[in-house]
């Protein structure tokens, strides 16, 4: 059985992502599959993200370790979120059941993900990632900083602090957001942020398209 980096965990209301070095990483075929349902070569993955032909093809066969900012690259060229990594449902691209009027996420129905080594979580506040946007609620310790990798993705992003202090840094533009504060951007530009000062951060991201 081939040592992974990474174990993804799921159930009817929790996604997490934690480090381990004893269990297999089933979303490294499902990257494979979703490439190949979409008839994209390894080439042109490589294109898309910068990452040589040969690295992709080590990630999935599960041969190497991948950071979360390159899962990230490759969903982004697949055309399909995050989360839905090991998940065909969630990558699948059928929308979502437009004969409810609405839908109602409880507090307790969440779906959350949990970085490796990280307190920040990051809970879905939207019921599936089968729309047209997704909004999420992170929340980060004091003692926690927040991942250093850059992201860029398709789309526009929203973010508003609802407390404590996050520095949000766009295309190396970096800016100080505080409690009541709001940015918004278009997601292709590089992007990251870490939470900064003495205080827990809590903040509402809204994405669209769907990237987690």
């Amino acid at each position: 059985m081939t040592k992974l980096k990474y174990v993804l965990y799921r159930d009817r209301n929790y996604i997490f992502m934690v480090k381990t070095m004893d269990e297999t990483f089933a979303i490294f075929e499902s990257i494979k599959k979703i490439r190949k349902s979409k008839g994209i070569t390894l080439q042109e993955m490589s294109s898309r993200t910068g990452i040589s032909v040969n690295h992709l093809s080590l990630i999935e066969l599960g041969k190497t370790n991948p950071s979360i900012g390159t899962l990230k690259k490759i969903t982004n060229a697949l055309g399909v979120p995050f989360m839905s990594l090991g998940n065909e449902t969630i990558a699948s691209s059928s929308p979502h059941n437009n004969e409810k009027k609405a839908e109602v996420v409880r507090k307790d129905m969440r779906k959350m993900l949990v970085y490796p080594k990280s307190k920040t979580k990051v809970y879905l506040l939207t019921p599936d990632l089968q729309r047209q946007l997704e909004v999420i609620l992170s929340e980060s310790e004091p003692d926690e900083q927040g991942p250093e990798e850059w992201y860029s993705h398709e789309g526009e992003e929203f973010g508003f602090v609802l407390e404590g202090e996050l520095e949000v840094t766009v295309d190396n533009e970096v800016y100080v957001l505080k409690e009541g504060d709001s940015i918004s951007y278009r997601s292709h530009l590089p992007h990251r942020m870490r939470r900064i000062g003495d205080a827990p951060c809590r903040s509402i991201w809204v994405v669209t398209p769907p990237s987690f």
